[in-house]
């Protein structure tokens, strides 16, 4: 129906539309990996000081 070429502009932009995604993924999830830590560490608990003796 499209012809080759259609279907091979089809298929490239298909995988580049599947990388963008993947790019922007992984960036989310490296902004996770960096965030819990520092919020998990700015609200830990306080600890006694009778606890730490």
């Amino acid at each position: 129906m499209l012809g080759e070429r259609g279907a091979e502009i089809i298929r490239t932009f298909q995988h580049k539309a599947v990388y963008k995604l993947a790019s922007v993924l992984f960036t989310i999830a490296a902004f996770i990996a960096e965030a819990v830590p520092s919020v998990l560490y700015i609200h830990q608990p306080e600890i006694p000081e009778e606890l730490l003796k």
